[in-house]
């Protein structure tokens, strides 16, 4: 037809509609208008595959994961057809329903059934509760009956590693995971004996008051300092001075202990910083013991009978501020031949009479005679193993991070942190790894973690989804139900929200969040404590003894013990039984606060009891792996909540 008759067409039609209307009102005394029908839709539904992608692709939704920073985590929506912690079907299936009901009513009701991630399965749990454990000189020394710091192909670390970790770990229980460092070498040994090769690389990934070295001590004897780990140029060294310190300062760095090979030669680079005449030097000492200095007090290791080998040093006084590191010390320990020894740099200054040079050691070597850099090439290495109950074994089907592969990436250490995150350089790692692998293969990486100026043993698993490698995560199905008021579709909000009692993000953002509320809004507003560590919030900062909160283990902590010894003022002269029940009044009360910061957005729904319940996990002493308690709190206002009474229940078993 065309166009302009059609047009034609409906205007007449328009206006005889009109003009109808018109006539029946002025014509007909008492005409009411016909009954308009209302869509109040009573429904169930379940999000499909396609569904989800609509839900990723969706402007509305874009521009609100824009806002929330949550881009990256829209587009795994679609990709895996599941809701996660950052795009929730909560804040996002109202804008879907609002499209495909467009034409519903105030008062419908739809309940929708979706996927949502979970955290992290049991094995995974298991290995983000691993610990560290490094091979020692000594123990390579048992295999081998000689000074061999490295494991081959013949001698390998699964040969060995098991019984190492069964001697070590002696109260290990079943399911227990340890990333195990160790050396190896492609070759059998070549006649090169390494007793010492420490370069420090890798030992802090940031500059330390306190340098920690597997292996070393780091021992104050006078005063209070101690030797320091610096970075400076990407070199990693150890430092010591006096300057501010009050009074004589005498500090021990010692090796792991060795046994000295004929024709065995002790080297290391040195110089120093801020030369005064007044002092500030460093000894080399050597201690033939069979002892375990570990053991010793600073008093005990001041008193042990070192021997002072320090004639053959040389470090260059600087004409400026600082030397340059370079050779300084080149020792024949062949008089020691068959003797187990310590050797230590000490150090002695005194800030108060200027005697505070800046000492610097770094790339500490002790090996045979002869031996070359190209006999028996040396490299870091790591494995993970679990103990079953009876026996410690490789744990199958994982991959850890080796050092090579933070080289490859360009990174000087053996860990991630806040500043190279695993979220972003996995995915492309593991591209490069397997570039064969297939649509829906999972891969889990074991890798260690720097915070809080220590390493931490944490694990991922990956999913080869689209051609991209994403996070992979246990899921759930759930219903919730969604209503629509004053024209707007709202989660009918009573969210069930599980912290099971691991470290997780979830977990992490709660508890968290009423740690830092104990902290403004007890602590510092009622106690006026400005220091962590001195009312109810701990020094670490990510657990309390308020409410017993603790977002480093994910549970709430209701040990009375605890929370007397946190603090004392807070439980004096209370039971047991009172202390409990006083940090679960407290619980009550720092989540009805925590609620109005996390959740600012949530409001009642008229003819609607809005609730928020939480399934936590409560400690006492006994280890749990589930949730063990509820507790509800209503929505009363706008970003209000309060505790439902009576709702703190014990989980049925």
């Amino acid at each position: 037809m065309n166009k302009k008759y059609l047009f034609r067409t409906l205007l007449f039609a328009g206006a005889t509609l009109f003009a109808a209307c018109d006539y029946n009102e002025d014509n007909f005394d008492g005409w009411v208008e016909g009954h308009v029908p209302t869509d109040i839709k009573k429904i169930e539904y379940t999000l499909t595959a396609e569904d989800y992608k609509s839900i990723s692709t969706d402007r509305a939704s874009k521009d609100t994961a824009t806002a929330h920073q949550a881009v990256q985590s829209l587009g795994r929506v679609g990709k895996l057809g599941c809701f996660n912690d950052s795009v929730t079907a909560q804040q996002y299936v109202p804008m879907f329903l609002a499209k495909k009901y467009f034409t519903a009513d105030n008062g419908s009701a739809v309940k929708v059934t979706y996927e949502r991630e979970l955290g992290m399965s049991p094995e995974l749990q298991a290995l983000n509760k691993a610990t560290s454990y490094k091979v020692s000189n000594e123990e390579y020394e048992e295999i081998w009956g000689a000074a061999y710091p490295f494991f081959t192909p013949v001698e390998t670390p699964a040969k060995h590693v098991p019984a190492l970790l069964k001697a070590a770990k002696a109260d290990a229980k079943a399911g227990d995971v340890v990333l195990v460092d160790y050396n190896l070498s492609d070759t059998e040994p070549a006649g090169a004996v390494v007793a010492v090769n420490q370069t420090f690389e890798g030992a802090w990934a940031e500059s330390s008051n306190e340098a920690v070295v597997d292996g070393w001590l780091n021992v104050a004897t006078k005063g209070s300092y101690v030797w320091n780990g610096k970075i400076f140029n990407n070199n990693s060294y150890i430092q010591a001075s006096a300057f501010n310190h009050e009074g004589e300062s005498e500090i021990y760095m010692i090796s792991p202990r060795f046994t000295v090979h004929n024709g065995m030669q002790f080297t290391f680079d040195a110089c120093y910083g801020h030369y005064m005449a007044e002092g500030g030097r460093v000894t080399v000492c050597l201690l033939e013991t069979t002892d375990d200095l570990s053991t010793y007090s600073p008093e005990e290791i001041a008193a042990a009978k070192w021997v002072d080998i320090t004639d053959d040093m040389n470090i260059v006084i600087p004409d400026g501020k600082y030397g340059v590191l370079a050779p300084a010390y080149d020792y024949d320990l062949s008089a020691y031949k068959g003797k187990k020894v310590y050797v230590a740099f000490r150090y002695n200054g005194n800030g108060s009479t200027k005697a505070t040079t800046t000492v610097q050691i770094d790339n500490v070597l002790i090996k045979s005679e002869g031996s070359s850099d190209s006999e028996n090439v040396v490299y870091a290495s790591n494995g993970v193993y679990k103990y079953d109950g009876e026996k410690w074994a490789e744990y199958a089907g994982v991959y850890s991070m080796k050092k090579a592969d933070f080289a490859e990436m360009g990174s000087n250490f053996d860990n991630f942190s806040s500043s190279m995150k695993p979220a972003e350089y996995l995915p492309l790692f593991l591209a490069q790894k397997y570039p064969y692998a297939l649509e829906g293969d999972v891969k889990t990486i074991v890798y260690k973690y720097y915070s809080n100026k220590q390493n931490s043993v944490r694990a991922d698993e990956f999913v080869l989804t689209a051609g991209e490698w994403i996070p992979a995560a246990e899921r759930e199905t759930v219903t919730d139900q969604f209503v629509l008021s004053n024209g707007v579709w709202n989660y009918d909000p009573s969210v069930t929200i599980t912290l099971l009692p691991t470290k997780n993000d979830l977990s992490i953002k709660y508890y968290q969040a009423v740690t830092d509320w104990v902290w403004e809004n007890i602590d510092k507003a009622k106690l006026n404590i400005s220091e962590k560590g001195k009312g109810y919030v701990t020094s670490y900062g990510n657990n309390e003894y308020y409410t017993g909160c603790s977002a480093y283990y994910g549970n709430i902590d209701m040990r009375a013990d605890k929370a007397k010894a946190q603090y004392p003022d807070g439980y004096k002269d209370m039971s047991d039984a009172e202390i409990v029940k006083a940090m679960e009044e407290h619980l009550f009360e720092a989540m009805e606060g925590t609620l109005a910061v996390l959740h600012p957005e949530a409001a009642p729904i008229p003819g609607v009891q809005v609730c928020f319940t939480f399934r936590v996990g409560v400690y006492t002493g006994v280890q749990i792996t589930d949730c063990t308690h509820e507790l509800k709190f209503e929505v009363v206002a706008p970003g209000k909540f309060k505790y439902v009474e009576g709702s703190y229940q014990p989980l049925a078993k």
